[in-house]
Order: C-alpha cells, then structure tokens, then sequence
C-alpha cells in the first residue's frame, strides 16, 4: 500500500506533512467512507476547502488564534437539556488573582479543532453525541494525532517550504527513534492513554490534574447530576449519595474496605459517561496551598482569632467562581438585580472557599434577596459542578486547627503496625482507629459551620442548615469534595498496605452490601483498576518502531511536585518480546545527548539500568508474534507468554540529586544497548514511556 512505502522510505521520504496528515487519516478510514454531513473525506477536499469544513456545527480546523472556551460543549445533553451548558471550562485567573494550580498548557489551535477533539475521543465525539473519528475507522495512535495537532498548530501547510531541507527528508518516527527528535508529551488524559492500552487508571491529586482532566472529572459529575430527578436511575449522583447514607461502615473494620468498594463502583459509573475519567484525591495536608493551610493554624495562637467559621482552605477544583457565562445567564433569568449583577461583575473568575466569601467579596448582602440569593448561587453549581452551595470550610481555631493533621501526623498513623489501631477496631472490639479518627475530622472542617444559621430552627433544614452536608454521614455524599477525601483516605490505606504487606482485618470472607463483593476482594487496588500517582507524564511511542534512543520533551513538572513527592520512577508501557539476544536500556534524566559512551558511575543524571531476557524464537512462524489484546469471552488460558510487560525504574535518587543542583524540569533519556555495548537498533519496542511522581 502506498502508506506502507511511506512508513518504510525512512530518511528518503519526500512526503510534505500534509500528505502525512492525509494518509494518517485515509490508513485509519480503511475502507469506510461515511457521510460527514455530504463532505465524505473532507480531508481529501482542497486545502482552503478542507479548513472550513464544519461537521454538525463543529469547525474540524479550528479558526487562527482561536483556542477551546468554556461554553457548553463541554457535557453531553442532559435529559432535560438548560439554557447553558452543564458544566464550563477552566476559568482563567483574573486580574490581580493567584494562578490556577492545576497544571497544563492553555490548547491551541490544534487542541480547539474538532478534528483533534473527534480523533481523541473528546466529547462530543466520546459516543454521548458523535462516535470517535474516524467514524466506522480504527482509532489514530496519540503519536499521529499529535503530528496532525503539530500540523494545524503551525497553520496546516500545504507544503514544507519554510522548513530546512534535512527536516523535509527526515521521517519523524525514525528521527524520534534514533533521539534525533524528542517524543513529545501527551496532550490527552493520562487515563485516555492508560484506557487506550489497556493499563489500569490513575488517580492523581485534584491540584495537578490538567485543565481537560479536571473538566471531563466536571462534566461526568455534571452528568450524574443530570439525572437527579429520577430518583431510582442509578446512573443519577442522589442515588450514590443515598447508598452512604444507609449503608456506610464506620468505627469498625470495614470502614475502610466497604468505603473502597463504594468509590469503586463509584468510579466505574463515572467511567461510563468517560472512560477517561477517575477519582481524584484530596491530599489534606497541603497540597498547591500548604501555606494557607499554615496560615490558618498560626491563626488559631493568636489572642483573637479571626473567625471560628467559614475560615478555611480546601483545593481550587472545588471553589466556586462568577464567569461571563454565568452572569449573562443571570441576566437572562431576570432574578437578579442590576445592582447585584454589576458588583458580580467586579469578580469575575475569581474563586473563592465557599458561596458565602463570593457574596461577601462582592458586597452582595446575603440574605436580603432570597429569590436572586438562590438564582446566584444554583449558577455557581451550574459553573462547577464540584463545588457544593451546604459547604462552609474551617471552624473554631481551637478546636479544629488544633488537631488539624500536619505531614507528620500522617508520616506517623503509616507506621501503626496493627490493622485496627490504623483503620478500626475488628467486629468483636468497635473502637474508631487513627485514620478515621482524622477522617472524621476532616469531614466536620470540609463542611464546617453556617454562619447564618438561626438558632433555634431545625439544624437539618435545607434553607440555612446548622452545618454543611460534610458534616453530616447520611447527606455527605452529596458534596463532590467528599469523593475526593475519601479518595485521599483510600489512598493512605494502600500506602500502608504497601508499608505492612500481609496486615489486614481479620473478616475477608464477609459481604460488602448492597454489593456481593468481599472483603478480600478489596485488598488490591490493581486488581480493581486504578493507582494513586501525584502527577504522570506520557509521552507515546511508535510500538511498531524499534527505539535505540530516546528523548522526551521537558516534562513541565509543577513545583510543588517536585517538592512534595516521597518517590519518582520512570516506566516503560508494554515492552515487547522480540525474537533475539536480550539486551540493556540505561535510564538517564536531562542527558539529551546520551549515548552508549556515556559513563554510569559517578553520574548524577544516570537513573538505573533495566536488563532484559529475550531468546531466538523456537517456533513456527508467527509463534512469537505479538499476542492479541484480547481473547474470546469463554477463553480461561493464562496470559500468553509473550504478552508485553511494564519496567519500572526508580528515579527517586536522580530526581533529588538534579533537584540539589538547579533542576527545575525533568527530560528522560534512554539508550538501548546490545550485551556487548554496541547500540541495539531493532531490540526495544514498546507503547510509552512515563515520568511519574508520587506523594
């Protein structure tokens, strides 16, 4: 086929990128050809006609200077669509206003075609709305749909006159393949990728997943929250929240195991509005904002404390903020005053802890306008959905700060040796452990105190309740933030289980209810799905290509990361087995110019070296051949022996030793060596490779 001589002329292709784009594309059609609204191939139209296609509305290449907003693309229909959309995008910090913590760079006019959105599987194209494109096709692999992205981001050439002649001859996965070009960072969600490959998810800490994570994590919320008004649809989040409130496990030793297989289940309905999508944790201790956490312990020793209400911190996916959107929606709605809309104006895209601190900021006196009070603040849930209108973070100093866990509170309950004294008591003996007994506390911070409850009203009520929903265990599952705590507590639990293998309650056998799922089967995370990472970089490979060198893009690690991280490890997707002598890859940090010369002792930037053990084939054709991903339904063998397998190499020593002399970002590095120190060139194939951090 003619893609076939593409792939295969190496350094003598002539091929312009255009041309590449076109046949990425037309491989991945195979012989399909839907409709496209009547455009069929609209890549194959002539280049001025191609970049006006628009397909149900959606421009395939976006306009120049045109980036992603934060309209209402965002989520899939609700069943009773709104006005607006059901969830925004990412504001950007206003003027005068601290950044956003959550990593990643602002999509360009790549990331904003619908081309690119279609070709990852983003919604619409996630099967909510449209199928992932190429419809009827196979996916495109993330190393081509960021060559296509690369392509429109330098405004889709018709021909590569403006670059050097050796860059027009080279083929860029070759050029990657011998270091001579960098494999670039994953632009989609590290769970699009794991989803892609088969891996198991990531759960990362809220502060650092990328704007689009945090959005697709919104717009799932959003679309459970959709469903709400079916009161038995358990796709709705009431109907989630109303398994904790009559099921939940506390003070004994399945809090911890029951709430495992809550989140579990949880998650998986998450998963099947986006695949991509999975639980973020709430790292209590600090995070992206450690010093105001500080701050409000140091406020609890002064002589008269500020506040005993409404005075906390709580990470910035779950704030809620104004946007322009919103406030014309205000508008339209009539509820809201002219005055009221003008001083909300004053703060647009700021954030703020709780609803109360926006009203106040903006010198709106709550509680004078019940009618536009109300029509504000279901506009910020409308804006984001993660944010909950019962939720007052913080307390009296005295009594919440005093015990609020510091790093070496929880560096401590890790090292309780006994199962009960961790988590809680066994069956025989109830008694609240050291880990709920902060869990508990961070319940009753997270949804803190009212300050305009009246005393002497029900405390229950729903109009100015004595205490937000955390505090209580039969609403608390409606406020998103509790997903993310217990998602921090699961966390500590398999950090411990890593720390204390073998330790664990003494019931494996018992029933988990309303699920049929045992105690046992809750043990490992891996086996359910997913790991907790503080952040993960990706960067895909070509899998059919074999790699003597390789060398990534910067990795953009945030600072905080590589502040707060316990451990580093770079890993290696899916290695196949290749028919020949084993060989050796050396792992390096920030050493683009590595070669098999380059010395591993006394070297700073050396990471590790990994060894593997591979063997001529000892059958007929095809024996070795790459296995299928996956087998008939009723197939019981065990996993073929030439399945590929994951490497993973500490960098935790590397990775501080940088740090000590100046690093600020991260680059990996690899060098494929024959045993007899030659450079293998047809040894090492394999899907990605990552750069990962945990806390």
């Amino acid at each position: 086929m003619e893609n076939d001589k593409i792939e295969n002329q190496g350094a003598q292709s002539t091929f312009t990128r255009y041309q590449r784009v076109k046949e990425i594309l037309n491989k991945a059609s195979g012989d399909t050809t839907p409709s496209y609204q009547g455009y069929g191939r609209f890549w194959e139209l002539p280049l001025q006609e191609f970049l006006q296609v628009t397909i149900y509305g959606i421009r395939m290449i976006a306009p120049e200077q045109q980036a992603r907003g934060g309209d209402s693309t965002c989520c899939a229909p609700a069943p009773t669509p709104s006005k607006t959309g059901c969830c925004h995008a990412a504001a950007p910090a206003a003027s005068g206003t601290a950044p956003s913590t959550n990593t990643g760079v602002v999509p360009g006019r790549g990331a904003a075609s619908g081309l690119i959105i279609g070709l990852k599987g983003q919604c619409p194209f996630d099967g909510t709305q449209f199928p992932r494109l190429p419809w009827d096709g196979t996916p495109v692999s993330d190393s081509d749909i960021q060559f296509i992205e690369s392509w429109i981001d330098d405004g889709c050439p018709a021909d590569d006159s403006s670059r050097s002649h050796i860059q027009v001859q080279e083929n860029l996965v070759q050029a990657r393949a011998r270091g001579d070009e960098a494999h670039p960072l994953l632009s989609s969600p590290t769970n699009r990728f794991r989803d892609d490959t088969g891996n198991i998810k990531v759960r990362k800490n809220v502060d650092f997943l990328s704007p689009e994570e945090l959005q697709r994590f919104q717009c799932a919320i959003a679309r459970m929250k959709s469903y709400d008004a079916y009161y038995q649809d358990e796709r709705s989040f009431g109907f989630w929240a109303r398994i904790h409130a009559s099921l939940c496990q506390h003070g004994w030793e399945e809090f911890l195991t029951w709430h495992r297989i809550y989140l579990y289940f949880f998650e998986l309905q998450l998963q099947d509005f986006d695949s991509s999508v999975s639980l973020p944790y709430w790292d209590i201790t600090g995070g992206c904002d450690d010093e105001d956490v500080k701050a409000a312990i140091f406020d609890m020793t002064q002589p008269s404390p500020t506040s005993k209400t409404d005075n906390g911190v709580i990470p910035e996916a779950y704030r809620c903020y104004i946007d322009a959107a919103g406030i014309d929606a205000l508008k339209k709605g009539g509820a809201v005053s002219v005055e009221n809309l003008q001083k909300l104006e004053s703060i647009v895209n700021q954030k703020f802890n709780s609803g109360l601190r926006l009203f106040n900021k903006a010198n709106i006196p709550y509680g004078h306008d019940k009618g536009g009070d109300n029509a504000i603040l279901d506009q910020l849930g409308i804006i984001n959905p993660l944010w909950h209108r019962y939720r007052w973070p913080g307390g009296d100093q005295e009594i919440i700060f005093q015990s609020y866990p510091t790093p070496g509170d929880v560096q401590r309950i890790l090292t309780l040796p006994n199962f009960f004294d961790f988590g809680s008591g066994p069956s025989s003996d109830h008694f609240f452990g050291a880990l709920e007994n902060i869990h508990n506390l961070i319940h009753n911070f997270s949804g803190g105190a009212n300050p305009n409850y009246v005393q002497g009203t029900q405390p229950e009520n729903r109009i100015e309740p004595q205490s937000g929903d955390m505090v209580y265990a039969g609403l608390t599952a409606y406020d998103p933030i509790f997903w993310g705590h217990h998602s921090n507590v699961d966390r500590l639990w398999a950090l411990w289980q890593q720390q204390h293998p073998g330790a664990g309650p003494d019931n494996p056998s018992a029933v988990l209810p309303p699920w049929t799922m045992t105690v046992d089967q809750s043990y490992s995370i891996q086996k359910l799905g997913y790991e907790y990472m503080l952040a993960s970089h990706v960067y895909p490979t070509e899998s059919g290509v074999p790699i003597a060198k390789f060398k990534s893009a910067n990795a953009n690690v945030h600072p905080v990361v590589l502040q707060k991280h316990r451990r580093a490890e770079v890993r290696l997707h899916k290695v196949q087995y290749v028919s020949r002598a084993g060989f050796h890859i050396r792992v390096f940090l920030n050493s683009p110019d590595a070669n098999v010369n380059t010395p591993i002792r006394g070297n700073d930037h050396f990471v590790g070296q990994l060894n593997t053990f591979m063997g001529f084939c000892i059958g007929g054709p095809g024996h070795c051949d790459l296995p299928k991903e996956t087998r008939g339904k009723f197939d019981q063998r065990v996993r073929a022996h030439k399945t590929p397998g994951n490497f993973r190499l500490d960098a935790t020593d590397a990775v501080t030793k940088l740090r000590a002399q100046g690093a600020t970002d991260f680059q990996v590095n690899l060098v494929v060596l024959n045993t007899d120190g030659t450079l293998a060139t047809d040894a090492l194939k394999m899907d990605a490779v990552s750069l990962n951090f945990i806390d």
